[in-house]
């Protein structure tokens, strides 16, 4: 199962950093949740159990990353002059088969991101994924919940 998991987030990681986001957001499930709570400076058992109650940096569905998506290729996301380059360099998969026919995958994630000459960030984050097999080829992203590792967040256009 993990062998499986690795190549899907691989994939995933691949279209992200092609631009290929229609191909992307196929992979998402219509009742995707996809969500990134605020870090706190508390101990982390702590900052779990009081995550849901704290605002997140952001709390998408799939409606809403597809206008995100649509946005991005009518050519009028001005933050995306030039385009942003990615990198994303996916590690320390697991995956446990879990209920309801859904995995629990959990990866950590390296971006690289440049913009023009002079803009570069790398940004680090855990993702805890839930992906749903719909079928033998077919799977598809129903919950990701990104902690990101940096103190701040800078604006950024990226799906992680």
């Amino acid at each position: 199962m993990n062998q499986v998991c690795e190549q899907l987030l691989f994939h995933e990681a691949y279209l992200l950093d092609s631009r290929r986001f229609q191909d992307w957001q196929e992979l998402l499930s219509p009742e995707l949740r996809y969500w990134a709570p605020v870090r706190s400076e508390i101990d982390s058992d702590e900052e779990s159990e009081s995550e849901s109650s704290r605002l997140p940096l952001f709390d998408e569905t799939k409606a809403s990353i597809m206008l995100r998506i649509a946005r991005l290729a009518s050519g009028l996301a001005w933050v995306e002059r030039p385009p942003t380059r990615t990198r994303r360099f996916v590690s320390n998969v697991t995956a446990a088969e879990g209920s309801g026919g859904l995995v629990n995958v959990r990866s950590n994630l390296l971006l690289f991101r440049s913009r023009s000459f002079k803009d570069e960030t790398l940004l680090a984050c855990f993702r805890e994924d839930q992906w749903l097999r719909a079928s033998d080829s077919v799977w598809l992203l129903k919950e990701r919940k990104i902690l990101i590792d940096h103190c701040t967040v800078e604006n950024m256009s990226l799906f992680l």
